[in-house]
């Protein structure tokens, strides 16, 4: 792979990221335009993952949108936009870099004593800890809603997944259900 490809590649994501958090955010180009100091047009260079990257309007863009600026950044390195919002609500991130500095504060040079395999053993430790942390509480989220749904009178099933091009053939078949076609 190029520079150039990986360049359009990181841009790519990096537009997918911002597009991903305006869109759990739901501010309007125009509004982000504003508080960004951009034309409209500007705004939608920028989101699209024209131009430079320039990490003031990352700033900015994560100001206005109440996200994690970090996040985002994170989210094009690690090859996964959808990191951008799932930590915009929790500033994971942000936590992340300030616990960072104080181990940097506390450690200082001392640091240069840990061997890589000592680095990767804590790191593996502390995310497989906040997996299972996240996952229960997800599993134990879920688990009260079916058992409480009743109250409401909803149904405890499990809703519909989308996947890929099964969506556009569901709805050839609903198509091929209605002969008639009255009901368009």
């Amino acid at each position: 792979m190029s520079g150039k490809d990986s360049e359009n590649d990181k841009r790519s994501l990096l537009s997918r990221a911002l597009r991903a958090v305006r869109a759990i955010r739901k501010i309007k180009p125009r509004a982000l335009a504003a508080a960004l100091g951009l034309s409209l047009r500007g705004y939608q260079n920028f989101e699209a993952g024209g131009g430079q990257l320039n990490i003031d309007h990352v700033m900015a863009f994560a100001r206005a949108n109440d996200a994690d600026p970090i996040g985002i950044l994170a989210a094009v390195q690690i090859g996964k936009p959808e990191f951008a919002a799932w930590v915009a609500q929790n500033k994971a991130m942000i936590a992340f870099m300030i616990t960072l500095q104080e181990f940097a504060e506390d450690t200082g040079e001392a640091m240069t004593r840990l061997e890589t395999t000592t680095w990767v053993s804590a790191y593996r430790e502390m995310f497989k800890g906040l997996s299972e942390k996240a996952l229960a509480s997800q599993a134990q989220d879920a688990a009260w809603l079916a058992q409480n749904a009743g109250r409401l009178g909803l149904g405890a099933e499990p809703p519909l997944q989308a996947e890929g091009d099964d969506a556009a053939s569901d709805e050839d078949e609903a198509e091929d259900d209605d002969p008639a076609g009255d009901d368009r």
